[in-house]
């Protein structure tokens, strides 16, 4: 008799964890991933849009999003200020703070970006074409380990919170190469109203080689959200992924 209440009470406890009607958000300003729809002044974007369907399959309701930059956006998530943050991939210090669904949001590929009037004198063979140059990095971002190792010990790092005061400084000669996501960096140059003024697009290059490819995830806290929680998350993200109307998502942003 008390095997089975023990039993129906932890089933009980297991549904409830698994069941919430709302949750709170956080991401940064990452274009085409997530941003401020000027008309609207909603937030919008590839993930977002993914995001907000599949809560709107589980029928919860988006409490709030907030954009901030990334390390406070991050250091939100830790500390369970916001529910979940995205677009984030794994790595061994997020996996400490936060459960990550089974299912990404999406994969993207990291490059290796260039002043295009630097073409002549810069190159990507391997790491080694990186040997005493100077990378820009951002404040919070996951670079794999190898990479951060490399460049570390044989480069010159300078690090900024944003991604367009990275690029700016690419384009100022500030430094030589900048590692970043492809989709996000050639929207950025498109669309942000101070690199627009620079032409930026038109002096940007870069290497078809890619440094790696990114698994993207929305990344919850494990103060706040149970694994339960998460693992429906990422069954109802994984049918989502298989209709025609995540295709039209990715094809409106990509």
């Amino acid at each position: 008799m008390l095997k089975n209440l023990i039993i129906t009470l932890l089933l009980l406890s297991s549904v409830d964890a698994s069941q919430r009607d709302s949750i709170t958000l956080g991401t940064e300003d990452w274009s085409p991933f997530s941003f401020k729809d000027k008309k609207t002044q909603q937030i919008s974007g590839l993930s977002t849009e993914i995001i907000y369907e599949t809560f709107k399959r589980m029928d919860v309701k988006i409490r709030s999003n907030r954009i901030m930059p990334w390390a406070r956006t991050q250091k939100s998530g830790y500390i369970g200020k916001f529910d979940a943050i995205y677009t984030a991939s794994m790595n061994d210090t997020r996996l400490k703070y936060m459960y990550f669904p089974k299912e990404p949001i999406i994969s993207s590929k990291w490059v290796l970006f260039i002043k295009k009037e630097n073409k002549s004198k810069l190159k990507f063979d391997d790491f080694n074409s990186l040997n005493g140059k100077k990378i820009c990095l951002i404040n919070g971002y996951n670079y794999p380990k190898f990479f951060k190792k490399h460049i570390e010990k044989y480069s010159k790092i300078t690090i900024t919170s944003k991604e367009n005061l990275n690029i700016g400084k690419l384009l100022n000669n500030r430094c030589d190469y900048m590692p970043a996501v492809l989709e996000t960096t050639i929207d950025m140059t498109k669309s942000n109203i101070d690199l627009q003024k620079i032409d930026a697009y038109k002096h940007i290059y870069y290497f078809d080689k890619p440094l790696f490819v990114s698994k993207f995830y929305l990344m919850f806290s494990k103060k706040t959200v149970s694994k339960e929680f998460v693992d429906r998350f990422s069954d109802k993200l994984e049918e989502f992924k298989k209709t025609q109307q995540y295709q039209d998502i990715l094809s409106k942003y990509l």
